[in-house]
């Protein structure tokens, strides 16, 4: 491909001289860069053609171009020295994984090699301290046995004047006829001797539970009657409230009656009163006295008619009294 070359139409200016002295030309020139207004010529600025607009595109599709290429063959290079570099690290990941397997092989092995040691360590341990408790208990078990020696041999000594008293016992009592039979006459005593303490601990024990038993029957007869005591308190309480309360509605009765008595005497006065009023209104309007004596009911409503006409009369002549005092003060 052939490359193009571009000519530019606008080539940076460069100073002449050491660029240490341009600084301040440049700072300079900065500064009245942006404080200068700046206003192009009309034919300064680029018309937007499809011409132009294509020939910006083509240059900058060439730019692109030897970028790209230039990207590429960098890339290309770079792949070659990466894949180098994965080569060589590939060999090396090998290698330590060999020395990987054989260094963990060979730690495996004298792992296995300490842990059969500690192990074969810990069975002579064990082993050694069981040796060693079983010659302790052996050489106490010794020294026991020694003990139980000399004490019996002092017993045997302790013991031989004892053969001698039975000896001089079958010698003096003919009944005998060797030690033994001393002996054994005497167990058959101390044989009887436990068993009739044992019936006196049986008597006795069947006397403490007879005794126990009376107590507690004694105790459970206190305790009823105590309740029976505490029950015959308690009705004799129930028994003196509920009297009180008898006489006390005896009392209330009494007064009932009483009151109902003279009730009944106001009673028979006023219904006297009622048939006497009601016969004087009957022979004073000329009426027939045909409501019965028992009837006091239909007495009072004649007696309230008469009350109620009598009102309406003095209420007529009270008015005319009043129109008769109003014309005469006229």
């Amino acid at each position: 491909m052939k490359k193009v070359v571009l000519k530019d139409l606008a080539p940076i200016a460069i100073p002449h001289g050491p660029p240490v002295e341009s600084t301040a030309e440049y700072f300079k020139s900065l500064v009245e860069s942006a404080n200068m207004v700046k206003k192009y010529p009309v034919w300064d600025i680029a018309r937007p053609t499809p011409q132009v607009l294509m020939e910006q595109a083509r240059r900058d599709l060439m730019a692109a171009d030897e970028k790209l290429a230039l990207k590429r063959e960098e890339e290309r290079k770079n792949r070659a020295i990466m894949d180098e570099k994965w080569k060589d690290l590939r060999s090396k990941e090998l290698l330590l994984k060999d020395s990987f397997i054989s260094f963990n092989k060979f730690i495996r092995e004298n792992q296995e090699k300490r842990d059969r040691a500690e192990r074969k360590m810990e069975e002579d341990l064990i082993v050694l301290d069981r040796k060693t408790k079983e010659t302790e208990a052996m050489r106490q078990r010794v020294e026991e046995m020694q003990e139980v020696k000399e004490l019996m041999e002092k017993q045997v000594r302790d013991y031989t004047i004892y053969e001698d008293y039975l000896l001089s016992v079958v010698h003096n009592y003919p009944e005998f006829k060797q030690p033994l039979d001393v002996l054994n006459r005497y167990e058959a005593l101390a044989a009887a001797k436990n068993t009739l303490a044992e019936r006196q601990e049986r008597d006795l024990e069947m006397l403490e539970n007879a005794r126990q038993e009376i107590a507690a029957l004694t105790e459970e007869k206190k305790l009823f009657i105590m309740g029976l005591n505490n029950t015959l308190a308690s009705l004799r309480w129930r028994y003196d409230k509920v009297r009180n309360r008898v006489i006390k509605w005896e009392l209330a009765l009494n007064r009932l009656k009483e009151t109902a008595a003279k009730r009944h005497v106001e009673l028979c006065h006023v219904r006297s009163a009622i048939w006497s009023l009601y016969v004087k209104i009957c022979k004073h309007k000329g009426l027939t006295v045909d409501i019965k004596p028992a009837d006091f009911e239909q007495q009072l409503v004649v007696i309230m008619r008469a009350l109620l006409e009598l009102r309406r009369i003095y209420r007529i002549a009270s008015k005319r009294s009043k129109e008769k005092e109003f014309e005469g003060q006229n």
